[in-house]
């Protein structure tokens, strides 16, 4: 029964610290640092409130994690705080074998494009007709050249 309940617990820490730790790595890495990017070449609206809102997201995704850590420690110290450990350290893994999946790529591209979809300029979701592989072709293209304005 015991390496049933280790487990399960195993399995918790994996889901927990994917979803959390994961969730947080693309935040910081990915979606604040797009969103500057997309401002910094206005194909994003003034006054959007996205930024603020992916602080948030990573304060809760932060606090999920430490609170179910810290929940483990205090009531199952001894029994299942170390699976629970274990787990976090095959979430570890996880995440070091998909680093890559952490940049810009069509799957993160269509998630930041759902969820912050309001933000971009009419006229641009327009033109591309919610095609977003040109729109995301666009704005590699508009990136680049922004960059090469710079140097």
């Amino acid at each position: 029964m015991t390496f049933i309940i280790a487990t399960i617990v195993i399995i918790i820490g994996v889901i927990i610290f994917s979803f959390t730790i994961s969730n947080s790595i693309l935040i910081i890495f990915f979606a604040i640092p797009f969103t500057k990017k997309l401002e910094n070449i206005s194909l994003l609206k003034s006054g959007n409130h996205i930024i603020r809102s992916y602080i948030i997201k990573l304060f809760i995704q932060i606090a999920i994690f430490f609170a179910t850590t810290i929940f483990f420690y205090i009531y199952f110290l001894n029994d299942a705080f170390v699976s629970l450990m274990v787990g976090y350290a095959f979430g570890v893994i996880g995440i070091i074998i998909k680093i890559k999946e952490f940049s810009l790529n069509m799957n993160n591209f269509a998630d930041y494009f759902g969820a912050n979809k309001d933000y971009f300029w009419k006229e641009l979701i327009v033109k591309y007709n919610e095609d977003r592989n040109k729109l995301l072709e666009f704005i590699v293209v508009a990136l680049k050249e922004k960059n090469n304005h710079e140097n």
